[in-house]
């Protein structure tokens, strides 16, 4: 399964403290999008007007226009900036599909560049008029170690007076990178190079906000949770076996859960720590699992300390825990919604335990947040 994870080198004009450029990513079971906006101008007012042209994109997308659509009316309103006092941004964006198919719509921003083998190439948009502007389309495809680069014209206009009368240009970007990219480099060390390089062009400074997004297509880690009982008994079967057909790694979050999945695919199972001084859930072992753990309180306690630093964390189940999500890309919950009525009794409350689908809700929420892509299955 392909993954496409986003890095964003970002450096704000020198001499302001808000950058007028701005980055969005939302991940589905249908596609990665990814915007990166560039507002009119500096500071505040040019931060406004990127993160309104970001958000009137999403949002017309997720209200189910076609991205051509949406880019198509946000760039055609954004004619009237021309004459009036109104935000304008330029804007790229990008929808990758799970296969790696990809359409990039471009509105005065410059080319998207593709490395594939550790070489660099402008990919060249089909240019067409919507009502008096000009919107580029670009389509293509990500195989696996592919990078693709999308920049805000503070990028490509880097040097502009200083020796380059129009900037370095995309084209002079792809020729730094095939000149200075070195096999097996990774892309946040590429694009740190780069913005640095613009750096330099610019009389050491930045003379505009300076955004370098690197979009990578890499092969996804897998991890599906099961948890929780199934609303009816005659869903444990089913609900149990999804988790052999899983792929990559596999947790069972619960006791009860537990249960089920030991009884349904004839395995044993065992307890193997509990440390109830420390306050910390019991850990559990069945074959073929990666981790099987107590539930409601262990979500709790991930979701509690997740983004914590590791090397803080006492070793307990909890840690594990963290661990896989930390490591995941893809994270697969399988849900039961049978109701355990001792999580809503008023000393769970009183210790602050969130019941079961509340705790999972914000658990999500959180590895969203930190640009994981997660699935939701319920029984």
């Amino acid at each position: 399964m392909k993954f496409f994870r986003d890095h964003i080198n970002q450096n704000i004009k020198t001499g302001y403290r808000v950058c007028g450029d701005y980055c969005l990513c939302e991940r589905s079971s249908i596609g990665t999008l990814f915007l990166l906006c560039d507002g009119i101008g500096s500071g505040i007012y040019a931060n406004v007007a990127a993160i309104s042209c970001a958000e009137r994109i999403m949002e017309m997308y997720n209200l189910g226009l076609s991205l051509s659509h949406a880019s198509e009316t946000v760039a055609s309103s954004m004619h009237r900036a021309r004459t009036e006092d109104i935000p304008f941004s330029a804007f790229s964006v990008a929808l990758i599909r799970p296969d790696g198919q990809f359409v990039i719509y471009s509105y005065e921003a410059p080319p998207p560049i593709l490395i594939r083998n550790d070489v660099a190439k402008v990919l060249e948009p089909r240019f067409y008029t919507v009502d008096y502007e000009v919107l580029g389309e670009t389509p293509g495809k990500l195989e696996i170690r592919d990078s693709l680069l999308l920049s805000s014209d503070g990028v490509t206009q880097a040097g502009m007076g200083r020796g380059y009368s129009f900037g370095i240009t995309s084209e002079g970007v792809a020729n730094f990178i095939n000149k200075n990219h070195k096999g097996g480099e990774d892309i946040p060390t590429l694009s740190k190079k780069i913005t640095d390089m613009c750096r330099s062009l610019s009389g050491d400074r930045h003379e505009d906000d300076t955004t370098l997004a690197a979009i990578d297509c890499v092969e996804a880690k897998e991890l599906t949770i099961l948890t929780g009982p199934p609303s009816k008994k005659s869903l444990d079967g089913p609900y149990a076996r999804s988790l052999l057909e899983a792929t990559g790694k596999k947790i069972v979050c619960g006791s009860t859960t537990a249960d089920i999945v030991a009884r349904e695919l004839g395995l044993n199972l065992e307890m193997i720590n509990i440390d109830a001084n420390l306050g910390m859930p019991p850990e559990y072992s069945l074959e073929g699992m990666d981790l099987v753990a107590e539930g409601a309180i262990t979500l709790n306690q991930v979701y509690n300390v997740l983004e914590d630093p590791i090397d803080q964390f006492q070793e307990s189940v909890v840690k594990k825990f963290c661990v896989l999500l930390r490591e995941a890309d893809v994270i697969r919950f399988k849900v039961g919604t049978a109701v355990n009525e001792a999580h809503e009794s008023l000393i769970f409350k009183q210790l602050g335990v969130r019941v079961r689908k509340n705790s999972l809700r914000m658990l999500c929420e959180k590895l969203r947040a930190m640009g994981k892509l997660v699935l939701e299955q319920y029984y």
